[in-house]
Protein backbone atom coordinates (compact mmCIF):
# COMPACT_ATOMS: atom_id res chain seq x y z
CA UNK A 1 0.00 0.00 0.00
CA UNK A 2 3.24 2.44 0.92
CA UNK A 3 4.07 2.25 -2.73
CA UNK A 4 0.68 3.18 -4.05
CA UNK A 5 0.65 6.24 -2.00
CA UNK A 6 4.45 7.41 -2.44
CA UNK A 7 3.54 7.15 -6.21
CA UNK A 8 0.15 8.81 -5.70
CA UNK A 9 1.58 11.77 -3.54
CA UNK A 10 4.21 13.00 -6.10
CA UNK A 11 1.99 11.94 -9.00
CA UNK A 12 -0.89 14.33 -7.84
CA UNK A 13 1.77 17.22 -6.69
CA UNK A 14 3.20 17.44 -10.10
CA UNK A 15 -0.01 17.69 -11.63
CA UNK A 16 -1.31 20.51 -9.00
CA UNK A 17 2.31 22.11 -9.83
CA UNK A 18 1.99 22.14 -13.41
CA UNK A 19 5.19 19.95 -14.18
CA UNK A 20 4.84 17.64 -16.98
CA UNK A 21 6.29 14.59 -14.42
CA UNK A 22 6.76 13.12 -11.35
CA UNK A 23 10.84 13.73 -12.41
CA UNK A 24 10.94 17.35 -11.75
CA UNK A 25 10.58 16.29 -7.91
CA UNK A 26 13.96 14.12 -8.37
CA UNK A 27 15.73 17.33 -9.49
CA UNK A 28 14.57 19.83 -7.10
CA UNK A 29 15.92 16.80 -4.43
CA UNK A 30 19.23 16.88 -5.93
CA UNK A 31 19.47 20.88 -6.74
CA UNK A 32 18.22 21.36 -2.39
CA UNK A 33 21.23 18.91 -1.51
CA UNK A 34 24.12 19.85 -4.00
CA UNK A 35 23.32 22.74 -5.81
CA UNK A 36 24.69 22.00 -8.55
CA UNK A 37 22.67 24.95 -11.04
CA UNK A 38 23.04 28.78 -11.03
CA UNK A 39 21.90 31.66 -12.10
CA UNK A 40 22.78 32.29 -15.63
CA UNK A 41 24.04 29.13 -16.33
CA UNK A 42 24.02 27.26 -19.52
CA UNK A 43 22.49 23.96 -18.90
CA UNK A 44 21.84 20.92 -21.51
CA UNK A 45 19.52 18.10 -20.89
CA UNK A 46 19.75 14.85 -22.14
CA UNK A 47 16.48 12.95 -22.74
CA UNK A 48 14.71 15.89 -21.75
CA UNK A 49 10.69 15.13 -23.07
CA UNK A 50 8.35 15.64 -21.71
CA UNK A 51 10.17 18.43 -20.53
CA UNK A 52 9.85 18.32 -16.57
CA UNK A 53 13.36 19.16 -16.33
CA UNK A 54 13.39 22.12 -18.21
CA UNK A 55 10.37 23.17 -16.59
CA UNK A 56 12.46 23.49 -13.51
CA UNK A 57 16.01 24.35 -14.92
CA UNK A 58 14.50 27.08 -17.16
CA UNK A 59 13.80 28.68 -13.17
CA UNK A 60 16.77 27.70 -12.15
CA UNK A 61 19.02 29.58 -14.34
CA UNK A 62 16.53 32.67 -14.53
CA UNK A 63 15.92 35.20 -17.40
CA UNK A 64 19.97 35.44 -18.23
CA UNK A 65 20.76 31.65 -18.52
CA UNK A 66 19.21 29.47 -21.10
CA UNK A 67 18.51 25.59 -21.35
CA UNK A 68 18.92 23.58 -24.20
CA UNK A 69 16.69 20.28 -24.87
CA UNK A 70 17.49 16.78 -26.64
CA UNK A 71 15.34 13.63 -26.79
CA UNK A 72 15.08 11.50 -29.68
CA UNK A 73 10.86 12.20 -29.32
CA UNK A 74 9.34 15.59 -29.49
CA UNK A 75 9.25 18.07 -26.40
CA UNK A 76 5.90 19.37 -26.28
CA UNK A 77 6.36 23.16 -26.78
CA UNK A 78 7.14 25.23 -23.30
CA UNK A 79 6.27 28.89 -22.64
CA UNK A 80 9.55 29.79 -21.19
CA UNK A 81 11.74 32.16 -23.49
CA UNK A 82 15.00 30.57 -22.63
CA UNK A 83 14.24 27.09 -23.28
CA UNK A 84 15.43 25.06 -26.63
CA UNK A 85 14.47 22.09 -27.47
CA UNK A 86 15.41 20.24 -30.37
CA UNK A 87 14.61 15.78 -31.85
CA UNK A 88 17.69 13.83 -31.90
CA UNK A 89 19.60 10.45 -31.05
CA UNK A 90 22.30 11.42 -29.21
CA UNK A 91 23.92 7.73 -30.54
CA UNK A 92 23.81 8.43 -33.90
CA UNK A 93 24.12 12.53 -33.76
CA UNK A 94 27.74 14.11 -34.31
CA UNK A 95 28.02 16.50 -31.02
CA UNK A 96 29.15 19.17 -33.28
CA UNK A 97 25.72 18.95 -35.31
CA UNK A 98 23.76 18.61 -31.55
CA UNK A 99 22.93 22.34 -31.03
CA UNK A 100 23.14 24.05 -34.43
CA UNK A 101 24.21 27.75 -33.82
CA UNK A 102 25.22 27.27 -30.17
CA UNK A 103 28.85 27.07 -29.62
CA UNK A 104 28.85 22.89 -28.17
CA UNK A 105 31.44 23.42 -25.74
CA UNK A 106 29.52 26.23 -23.16
CA UNK A 107 27.71 24.32 -21.14
CA UNK A 108 27.91 24.77 -17.78
CA UNK A 109 25.94 21.98 -16.73
CA UNK A 110 24.55 18.77 -18.49
CA UNK A 111 21.94 17.02 -16.92
CA UNK A 112 20.42 13.52 -18.11
CA UNK A 113 17.18 11.39 -16.84
CA UNK A 114 17.59 9.13 -19.92
CA UNK A 115 16.26 5.50 -18.95
CA UNK A 116 16.71 2.68 -22.57
CA UNK A 117 14.28 0.26 -22.76
CA UNK A 118 14.60 -2.53 -20.34
CA UNK A 119 13.80 -5.67 -21.03
CA UNK A 120 13.98 -7.68 -17.63
CA UNK A 121 17.17 -9.79 -18.68
CA UNK A 122 20.42 -8.51 -17.69
CA UNK A 123 22.96 -9.43 -19.51
CA UNK A 124 20.32 -6.94 -22.81
CA UNK A 125 19.87 -4.69 -20.11
CA UNK A 126 23.77 -4.31 -18.87
CA UNK A 127 24.62 -3.86 -23.12
CA UNK A 128 21.81 -1.36 -23.22
CA UNK A 129 22.41 0.86 -20.32
CA UNK A 130 26.38 0.88 -21.29
CA UNK A 131 25.74 1.90 -24.81
CA UNK A 132 23.35 5.15 -24.10
CA UNK A 133 25.91 5.63 -20.61
CA UNK A 134 28.68 6.10 -23.75
CA UNK A 135 27.30 8.11 -26.15
CA UNK A 136 25.81 10.52 -23.33
CA UNK A 137 29.59 10.75 -22.15
CA UNK A 138 31.00 11.73 -25.35
CA UNK A 139 28.57 14.18 -25.09
CA UNK A 140 29.32 15.56 -21.87
CA UNK A 141 32.78 15.58 -22.95
CA UNK A 142 32.20 17.59 -25.72
CA UNK A 143 29.43 19.56 -24.26
CA UNK A 144 30.57 20.65 -20.76
CA UNK A 145 33.13 23.41 -19.46
CA UNK A 146 36.07 22.43 -17.76
CA UNK A 147 34.90 22.65 -13.92
CA UNK A 148 31.02 22.09 -15.13
CA UNK A 149 28.61 19.62 -12.87
CA UNK A 150 26.96 16.70 -14.35
CA UNK A 151 23.99 15.20 -13.25
CA UNK A 152 22.63 11.03 -14.63
CA UNK A 153 20.90 8.76 -13.99
CA UNK A 154 21.76 5.07 -13.54
CA UNK A 155 20.44 1.72 -12.41
CA UNK A 156 21.41 -0.57 -9.87
CA UNK A 157 23.15 -2.98 -12.38
CA UNK A 158 26.61 -5.28 -13.21
CA UNK A 159 27.94 -2.37 -14.95
CA UNK A 160 27.66 0.49 -12.15
CA UNK A 161 30.90 -0.04 -11.22
CA UNK A 162 32.61 0.84 -14.52
CA UNK A 163 29.96 3.65 -14.86
CA UNK A 164 31.29 4.84 -11.31
CA UNK A 165 35.08 4.75 -12.33
CA UNK A 166 34.57 6.39 -15.69
CA UNK A 167 32.98 9.03 -13.93
CA UNK A 168 35.29 9.28 -10.88
CA UNK A 169 38.23 9.93 -13.33
CA UNK A 170 36.20 12.97 -15.46
CA UNK A 171 35.42 14.50 -12.28
CA UNK A 172 36.62 16.09 -9.01
CA UNK A 173 34.03 14.92 -7.13
CA UNK A 174 30.93 11.98 -7.61
CA UNK A 175 27.87 11.32 -5.10
CA UNK A 176 25.38 8.34 -5.48
CA UNK A 177 21.67 10.22 -4.47
CA UNK A 178 18.37 8.14 -4.62
CA UNK A 179 16.18 11.04 -4.54
CA UNK A 180 12.80 10.81 -2.40
CA UNK A 181 10.88 11.01 -4.71
CA UNK A 182 12.36 7.66 -7.04
CA UNK A 183 9.72 4.72 -6.19
CA UNK A 184 11.27 2.59 -3.51
CA UNK A 185 11.06 -0.35 -6.54
CA UNK A 186 12.85 1.34 -8.64
CA UNK A 187 16.78 0.21 -8.55
CA UNK A 188 17.37 3.86 -10.42
CA UNK A 189 20.16 5.99 -8.44
CA UNK A 190 21.56 9.46 -9.64
CA UNK A 191 25.37 10.43 -10.02
CA UNK A 192 25.79 14.48 -9.12
CA UNK A 193 29.41 14.90 -10.61
CA UNK A 194 31.24 18.19 -9.52
CA UNK A 195 34.16 19.54 -11.39
CA UNK A 196 35.23 18.32 -14.68
CA UNK A 197 38.64 17.82 -15.11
Amino acid sequence: MARFVLKDTFYNKAKQEGFRARSAYKLQEIQNRFHSVRKGDRVLDLGCAPGSWLQLLSGMVGGEGTVAGIDILPTPPLPAKNITTIVADIRKTDNRDVLPGQAIDGFDVVTCDIAPNLSGIREVDDARIEELFGAVLQTVEAALKPGGHFIIKSFFTGVQKGISEKLRKGFAKVSAYKPAASRSVSSEVYYICQGKR
